[in-house]
């Protein structure tokens, strides 16, 4: 039985989890959020899971329902993603003087470390011999070699650490299974709540919406190999610079 998963239920994450659901090549799409889900036709195919990145409880309980549908993955995909909240004092920092503690953490437990302990918590139904495709949705941003820029601070950094993670667990699968395919990938500018303080300096032809970015990052999914696992790939299958 070929399983997909996908975590978040925002506009990418709903997105592409009707794009993978509509595609009916999983036998069973698993969806796990901390939110509502926002799709139409789900045809008796999915099963839906609570789960808070942030809480080590949230996610063990998670992984073991999930290992209790199935005991193999073969597509898993987290869309978390956290860039702006101003209710928690969260903004990108221009300067570093704007940098603080308690918001850093937050950007960074979120981006990167809340994904990765998921997938340590999912690792026995990771770890196989069959082909899987395991993606965490990066940022251009991330990228040290391109950040012409600065500032960002916790943002970048989240990213940054994220794509290290991406590298390392795709040796590390790699190693038993030349088939498995560990990748970031950039979705472009998205027209949702995490981007829409920053949409007036995107061309209209770069704002996706989020059907049209899942539906790139599927065509991105559908052709990905494993001489590209560890790489960071943008919409359009563009390696993004580390």
């Amino acid at each position: 039985m070929r399983t997909a998963l996908i975590q978040g239920s925002g506009g990418v994450g709903s997105a592409l989890a009707q794009t993978v659901i509509d595609s009916r090549m999983y036998d069973q799409v698993i969806l796990a959020a901390r939110g509502q889900w926002q799709l139409q036709d789900v045809d008796g195919v999915t099963q839906s899971v609570p789960l808070d990145l942030t809480s080590d409880e949230s996610i063990g309980r998670a992984a073991k329902t999930v290992m209790s549908w199935c005991d193999r993955l073969h597509l898993v995909v987290t869309t978390a993603g956290l860039l702006t909240d101003l209710s928690r004092g969260i903004a990108p920092e221009k300067k570093l003087s704007e940098l603080s503690r308690a918001s850093f953490h937050q950007v960074m437990d979120l981006n990167c470390i809340g994904p990765f302990l998921w997938l340590k918590a999912l690792y026995p139904v990771l770890k196989h011999r069959e082909p899987i495709v395991i993606a965490t949705l990066s940022a251009r941003v991330g990228s040290i070699g391109d950040n012409r820029l600065g500032g960002w601070h916790s943002y970048r950094a989240s990213k940054a650490a994220q794509n290290m993670l991406t590298r390392n667990l795709a040796l590390e699968l790699g190693r038993t299974n030349p088939q498995a395919v560990v990748v970031g990938l950039h979705p472009g500018t998205v027209d949702t709540e995490l981007s829409k303080p920053f949409q007036k300096a995107v061309s209209p032809d770069h704002l996706f919406t989020p059907t049209q970015a899942a539906n790139y990052l599927w065509s991105v999914i559908q052709t990905l190999t494993p001489a590209e696992s560890g790489a960071v790939l943008d919409w359009n299958h563009a390696v993004v610079v580390p």
